[in-house]
């Protein structure tokens, strides 16, 4: 099947999808994006993507060079063009292209990219690295994911999937996704810190009439005495973590209130999304 991009305006085949070399989000770094799912032709919380992306852009003084309405009429010619029954879809938004490559143009450059799409088997725990750090702008999904990707040799090494973010004792999130500890059959998730994703957000909306949550600061200590972990994100729903560093939670299997909150949601998806 032939492969579409949106770029500027207009609907171009992948292979002919070029940007300048001036485009900032080259030479800074500077731009944003968003991702979401289609699923059988639907976009999975669109509305709530939209706004993240419009917020993310107005933070990082980007103008979009399109209307809200227009942006969904670009995700649906998107969708269309790529008849699959699930789908990545990927919005981008750079600085443009600068004249001197360092100031954002007048003019954002925007990219709408669809891509065939799996999940991961959601019954396999994942492994995490501690890491100290803390993201730079947590409430702006940026394109800077220097930290990550120069880790990944370490990850490959230690067989591990993601990080763990903490600082000053107190953990944030992974790199892509967010966390949720369980004690007790309470569930708490970091307040601060954080890019606070579209799935935590209904997660936390979901779980809560069912079980205790907290939006709060965790330390890392706490954290690693918790009866189950999981995390949340638009490219896996709710995974548990299996292991982090050394510490193995739940004897490395899924937890029950983990189990439970995974098929809750995607009954949660199919009504909501």
């Amino acid at each position: 099947m032939q492969e579409f991009i949106y770029l500027n305006n207009a609907f171009v085949k992948a292979e002919d999808a070029k940007i300048h070399v001036s485009d900032l989000g080259l030479v800074r770094g500077y731009g944003i994006f968003d991702f979401f799912r289609a699923i059988d032709g639907k976009a999975i919380f669109l509305e709530d993507h939209l706004d993240r992306f419009e917020n993310s852009a107005r933070l990082m003084g980007l103008p979009i060079p399109a209307t809200r309405d227009q942006l969904r009429a670009i995700i649906l010619e998107s969708i269309q063009r790529h008849p699959l029954p699930l789908l990545g879809i990927k919005m981008i938004l750079t600085g443009g292209f600068s004249s001197d490559g360092y100031l954002p143009a007048e003019t954002s450059n925007l990219i709408v990219t669809a891509k065939s799409f799996e999940f991961k088997n959601p019954d396999k725990g994942m492994k995490l690295l501690s890491l100290e750090y803390k993201r730079e702008i947590p409430e702006i999904k940026t394109l800077n994911y220097i930290v990550p990707i120069r880790i990944q040799p370490q990850l490959r090494t230690q067989q591990a999937d993601d990080v763990l973010y903490h600082r000053d004792g107190i953990i944030s999130e992974s790199s892509r996704s967010n966390i949720f500890i369980v004690k007790n059959n309470t569930i708490a998730t970091p307040k601060d810190g954080a890019l606070f994703g579209v799935t935590r957000k209904h997660v936390i909306k979901l779980a809560s009439q069912y079980y205790k949550v907290e939006e709060r600061d965790i330390s890392f200590e706490e954290y690693l005495q918790a009866d189950e972990v999981f995390t949340t994100g638009s490219t896996k729903r709710i995974v548990p973590i299996a292991q982090t560093d050394e510490v193995v939670f739940n004897n490395g299997q899924t937890g029950s209130v983990t189990k439970h909150l995974q098929e809750l949601f995607l009954a949660y998806e199919k009504q909501n999304g």
